[in-house]
């Protein structure tokens, strides 16, 4: 499968949380998730635990070197049992990291767009534009119009993934740590 993909901070979520709402975007709802990555060879692996939602393992390839939007490729398997493919694919790969965050989707036309709070970085958006039942060069419009449309910031676009940033340190800590509860909320 494949789509058109940016990741960028995200300084005002109530901000965006109305241009989605005007734009007649679909909220889905909120969910936690935690990604184990295994050290693979080439692109990323990663394991997804999610709340009342089966695991699913997802191997994706995409480029570091364009923040986007850019084209991502990818797989994704349901699973029946986390913890034992976890145990199974820890035997022969080494966990490379683990990124823990609650993601609320909305859907627009082809585009899933998710809000990330991601614990140990902040507050993310990301545009995930499907090339399914389009070409390729509808997606990356489709994806060009949601930039336009939400006001992103091109330049403040980032080309790696959480697990990345994670290592790094790049982004300070967010306001959002995940608790056994949940994750805590901002106070109002």
């Amino acid at each position: 499968m494949e789509n058109i993909e940016i990741k960028t901070p995200l300084e005002d979520r109530a901000a965006a949380e109305r241009r989605l709402r005007a734009l007649g975007a679909r909220e889905m709802g909120a969910i936690g998730q935690r990604d184990t990555f295994f050290d693979v060879p080439r692109g990323w692996l990663k394991l997804r635990e999610q709340e009342g939602r089966p695991p699913e393992l997802i191997a994706y390839l995409r480029s570091t070197q364009d923040a986007g939007p850019r084209p991502s490729q990818y797989d994704v398997r349901i699973l029946d049992d986390a913890p034992s493919w976890k145990r199974l694919l820890g035997r022969v790969l080494p966990v490379d990291g683990v990124v823990e965050k609650t993601r609320t989707l909305w859907i627009h036309g082809h585009t899933r767009i998710h809000l990330d709070r991601v614990a140990g970085l902040g507050e993310f958006l990301e545009l995930e534009t499907m090339v399914e039942g389009i070409t390729l060069q509808e997606a990356q419009a489709e994806a060009g119009r949601l930039v336009e449309a939400l006001g992103l910031d091109r330049g403040a676009f980032l080309s790696r993934p959480y697990r990345d940033l994670l290592r790094e340190r790049a982004w300070p800590t967010g306001p959002f740590p995940i608790c056994p509860g949940g994750v805590g909320k901002d106070p109002e």
